[in-house]
């Protein structure tokens, strides 16, 4: 079974809680060293829609110094982002904080060519589900991809089956890795694996799973969000 794996990278910062760009930079060589396909920077659970545009720029810069700029995603928050993505050569992720079909039709339009897409249900507003799917194909305004979050098994069919094959589509959950890809999923974002611990499972879909299945059960147990993205920093500061 063929499947991208896909993990969000984490931004490790100081004590002041300002952005640590050498501790970063030193778990970027970490996780660069790894099978994984690709790393999402800046995304929701590192807090990146908090951060300034200067610091997620400073961010694609150290990890271009220790992987290719084809395995970044870096994720967009607002316009300067597509601008710092393109003069760097790596795909923008857009965040689809979109209020409706209409609008979000027009911000898939306007999308740079290429470009890839976050939908999750905590931006509000509308999701890149079946029925925009299918409309987004029919104005030919599809993205190149998208990280699709709290999606359903038989949703995941549906816009495969609006999208067409070319259409990266990655489920935001791995706690099913086998029925998120026979369902039509390219692949899976592993959340649990950003720590990118020194037993890192192999790239085959058993080791994958039982590792994203032990830290899955101990995130489950914390309270919150936060609570969870704290205790993934917590990991990774300590290997």
């Amino acid at each position: 079974m063929e499947f991208d794996v896909i993990v969000p990278a984490l931004n490790l910062r100081s004590e002041d809680g300002k952005l640590d760009l050498g501790a970063t930079r030193r778990y970027a060589i970490r996780a660069a060293a790894t099978w994984v396909d690709s790393f999402i920077l800046s995304g929701s659970t590192t807090q990146g829609q908090a951060m300034s545009a200067d610091d997620r720029a400073a961010v694609i810069d150290l990890w271009l110094e220790v992987t290719e700029p084809s395995r970044i995603l870096a994720c967009c928050w607002e316009a300067e982002d597509f601008v710092r993505a393109k003069d760097r050569s790596v795909t923008p992720m857009a965040a689809m904080r979109t209020t409706d079909q209409a609008h979000s039709l027009k911000f898939l339009r306007e999308l740079p060519s290429g470009a890839t897409i976050y939908s999750h249900p905590m931006f509000g507003g509308q999701l890149f589900d079946p029925v925009l799917a299918r409309r987004a194909s029919a104005q030919g305004v599809l993205p190149a991809g998208g990280k699709l979050a709290k999606v359903s098994a038989s949703a995941i069919a549906e816009i495969r089956a609006a999208v067409g094959q070319d259409f990266r589509l990655w489920d935001g959950s791995s706690r099913d890795i086998v029925g998120s890809v026979r369902a039509g999923a390219s692949g899976v974002v592993a959340t649990p694996l950003s720590a990118f611990s020194e037993n890192f499972p192999t790239p085959d879909v058993d080791s994958i799973q039982s590792a994203v299945d032990v830290v899955q059960a101990d995130l489950d147990a914390l309270p919150s969000r936060a609570t969870r993205a704290d205790e993934l920093l917590r990991r990774a500061v300590e290997i």
